[in-house]
């Protein structure tokens, strides 16, 4: 499962069906349940689909571009720098959790959203991105670097 193309395709269809899960089946339990000041729930789940969209998106972007440089010849005698870089991937990935749950914040900051529905939508979003990308990479990472993904 670690060969090209199978690990872009997995790990795109463990993206679509997490993000169709969270952004589709569950939209209407996300947006209808919080108290809204102005807002309509369709409103509401409209921006959680395109932020959750986001995320994964850039979940699956950052695990298929390390797909391709673990793939890499070059790659194998300098695995303390692809040790590096899928670290600051994973950062990268949890920074991203938190800029687009402050941004769910920020646009519904007047609607009066009790905090643990903000809370619920991080716990999602941090599904959809680092955890995402850990997994994938966990069980799809080329065999040159498929030891440096925590866990392994």
């Amino acid at each position: 499962m670690n060969k090209s193309p199978i690990n872009y395709l997995l790990t795109a269809v463990i993206g679509a069906v997490l993000w169709a899960v969270m952004a589709i089946f569950l939209a209407s339990y996300f947006s209808e349940n919080p108290s809204l000041a102005a807002k309509y729930p369709e409103d509401l789940a409209t921006e959680l689909r395109f932020v959750f969209g986001l995320g994964t998106l850039l979940s699956v972007g950052f695990a298929c571009y390390w797909y391709y440089y673990g793939s890499q010849d070059r790659v194998a005698g300098e695995l303390s720098a692809a040790k590096t870089k899928w670290r600051s991937f994973f950062f990268v990935q949890i920074l991203i959790a938190v800029v687009l749950t402050f941004v769910i914040v920020i646009q519904n900051r007047k609607e009066g959203i009790e905090p643990e529905w903000f809370i619920t939508y991080f716990g999602v979003l941090c599904l959809l991105t680092f955890i995402l990308f850990w997994v994938t990479t966990f069980l799809f990472s080329p065999r040159t670097v498929k030891f440096i993904p925590f866990g392994k």
